[in-house]
């Protein structure tokens, strides 16, 4: 056999190998995500858990430094995040519950405002039935085969099914927040513990330390922007004379924390009860817009300037996650969907191969 010959076989297998190690990458990131998916009901509340234990570690060790024992601090920690989730919960449940109820009378009242909208197409429709009518013969129409239509399970029976879960979840969610807390530095000191070489112990308390310092200043940082949004939603609906303008304020703030799509369904939202609940179309569209410009003023301004260019991430990037997390893991997927992606920018920092898809998640420098 030829020099070239031998070569060639080289080659050829180098080749091989090489697809087979992507074949087999290919297949443990479909093995992967198929696990995410089937176990979302213990994953997503623990992954939760530790995100929330992320924000907080510097609250309990600002409260060690102080004297007060990190069982204790985590313990008010805890408490204050039921606290204000009962109230949030309790604040939106009584407006929500009665949209729900009354959806009927709120879709034909709807529907009669935008009448002098839908003018034109429902002259078309008409217009195109009659067509129909004339082409096919009315006397098909009595002879048609009756169409029954199976009533679905309404949206609070919905809710009152998936409570149960909910309240399971949240539960597990601040348990396993409070041990995480409690432990204090345990976490760190196994780390170390466990790297081999003083090298990769450094490094791996500094990746650490970056991700727990990034995604608490980013959720903090998004959370004051969000109730800042919430108040100001609040008092505009108050002064256009809107419903309940605590539940709006309480709403814009939980939606919010969901990037694009939140704002949306803020929207959507705020239009569809303004429409019910005032007297004209036309002030229904005015809320909107007005909802529309705070969230608008939130997301150009405020969040880029005070979030800061280390934490910015491309916005393609960020839009593909949530509908990505979305699809996989629903709501919840949605909102950690961007703490996620600032765990996996930092790791990308430190880790030299994976440099380059942290260029690709950074936003748009200044």
């Amino acid at each position: 056999m030829s020099a070239d010959d031998q070569d060639a076989q080289v080659v050829n297998r180098t080749d091989f190998d090489t697809a087979v190690g992507w074949a087999i990458i290919g297949l443990a990131l479909l093995a992967l995500l198929a696990a995410l998916a089937i176990a979302r009901v213990f994953i997503v509340p623990v992954i939760m858990a530790f995100l929330l234990a992320l924000v907080f570690s510097p609250l309990c060790r600002w409260f060690r430094r102080r004297g007060v024992p990190e069982p204790l601090s985590a313990l008010l920690i805890v408490v204050s995040l039921l606290a204000a989730l009962a109230v949030t919960s309790y604040t939106l449940a009584l407006p929500a519950t009665g949209w729900l109820e009354d959806a009927p009378s709120i879709a034909r009242e709807a529907e009669r405002k935008l009448r002098g909208f839908m003018g034109v197409a429902e002259a078309v429709t008409d217009a195109g039935r009659e067509i129909e009518e004339a082409a096919t013969g009315g006397d098909e129409a009595e002879d048609a085969p009756i169409e029954v239509v199976v009533a679905e399970e309404g949206p609070l029976t919905t809710i009152a099914l998936d409570a149960p879960l909910i309240v399971a979840q949240t539960i597990f969610i601040m348990i396993l927040m409070f041990f995480i807390l409690a432990s204090g530095s345990l976490f760190y000191e196994r780390l170390v513990r466990v790297m081999p070489t003083m090298t990769e112990k450094k490094r791996a308390l500094q990746i650490a330390y970056d991700i727990e310092r990034d995604v608490s200043r980013y959720l903090l940082s998004i959370t004051a922007i969000n109730a800042g949004l919430g108040v100001a939603v609040g008092c505009a609906m108050a002064l256009l004379g809107m419903p309940s303008p605590l539940a709006f304020g309480l709403l814009a703030f939980a939606l919010n924390f969901v990037p694009f799509l939140g704002a949306i369904g803020g929207v959507v939202i705020s239009f569809g009860v303004a429409l019910v609940s005032l007297p004209t179309a036309f002030d229904a569209f005015v809320v909107a817009a007005v909802y529309f410009a705070l969230t608008s003023i939130e997301g150009q301004l405020v969040t880029p300037w005070l979030v800061g260019r280390r934490l910015r991430l491309n916005t393609v990037v960020i839009l593909i996650a949530v509908a990505f997390w979305a699809w996989l893991w629903s709501v919840m997927g949605m909102i950690m969907a961007v703490p996620l992606l600032v765990c996996f920018r930092v790791l990308c920092q430190h880790v030299e191969p994976l440099k380059p898809f942290g260029e690709f998640l950074a936003g748009k420098d200044d």
